[in-house]
């Protein structure tokens, strides 16, 4: 780690009895950035903003002002592109679940991070079919919150076959994502993403393509079976952008065109070098 804020303190401890440590009651948000700011940072902002809401999170003006002041300040020195992390979670009084909803405040959180392109982001990733089930929670489902134990476990998935990524699905056998990626199907010439309406987060760049592409990428349910029969795979974050998949379980798969591939990352204002 490059440096890191808490509440604009520079600073690499959290009190133990901090919500965050005991229940991962916050939100994150994980950037590509460089000194002129975090790329796609109205998206990211805009995503933390509605899952604070959704939590009944404490954020006023003033909360965001000083964030954006605080991202300003670590990243006026880095040099090249960084990994830009925020992390937002619930301070409170006392211990348990409960707390007081007139007396929380939101803690905030800011790190950098050496960032480092690895050469399968453009040339495709290598998938596996993770044996991990994806939890499902309506209430939940789209944040970037902090439990994400269904991602530590699925990415012990990937690690042990040697993989870059591995699927999430249902326990009804519907798929949801990769363990650090949303994912894109194409079946009879139609790029379909899975609806994440019950599970799942609402990546950054999966936004970005369903409101830039309009009828181009489709939300659908899909099932694992559905892999079988799927014409191309793509696979997607903030980090990463947009990556073709090459192989899944073992099984070579053939790419998008790269035509295709490209006009992708143009619309939704990525690199198509």
């Amino acid at each position: 780690m490059l440096t890191c804020l808490i509440n604009g303190t520079v600073e690499t401890r959290l009190n133990s009895d901090h919500r965050l440590v005991a229940f991962g009651d916050g939100l994150f948000e994980t950037c590509l950035a460089d000194r002129r700011g975090v790329r796609f940072w109205n998206d990211h902002l805009n995503r933390l903003e509605n899952g604070l809401a959704r939590l009944g999170m404490i954020w006023t003006s003033e909360d965001r002002d000083a964030l954006e002041t605080e991202i300003e300040t670590v990243l006026a020195h880095v040099e090249g592109v960084v990994v830009c992390k925020l992390i937002l979670g619930r301070g409170v009084q006392g211990r348990g679940y409960d707390f007081d909803p007139d007396r929380q405040r939101t803690d905030r959180i800011v790190q950098v991070f050496p960032y480092q392109a690895q050469p399968w982001h453009l040339q495709g990733a290598t998938l596996v079919l993770s044996e991990v089930q994806a939890s499902v929670n309506p209430t939940l489902a789209g944040l970037k919150h902090m439990n994400r134990l269904d991602s530590v476990l699925a990415r012990q998935s990937a690690r042990s076959a040697g993989a870059h990524e591995a699927l999430l699905s249902r326990a009804d056998g519907r798929l949801v994502e990769g363990s650090m990626s949303n994912l894109y199907l194409k079946r009879d010439g139609q790029w379909l993403t899975p609806d994440l309406a019950e599970a799942g987060v609402d990546g950054i760049i999966r936004r970005r393509l369903l409101r830039q592409t309009e009828e181009t990428i489709r939300v659908a349910d899909l099932l694992r079976s559905d892999l079988d029969r799927a014409e191309a795979l793509m696979i997607s974050n903030s980090l990463i952008g947009l990556v073709p998949v090459v192989s899944l379980d073992g099984r070579p798969l053939t790419p998008p065109a790269w035509d295709e591939l490209s006009r992708f990352r143009t619309a939704i204002g990525l690199s198509s070098d």
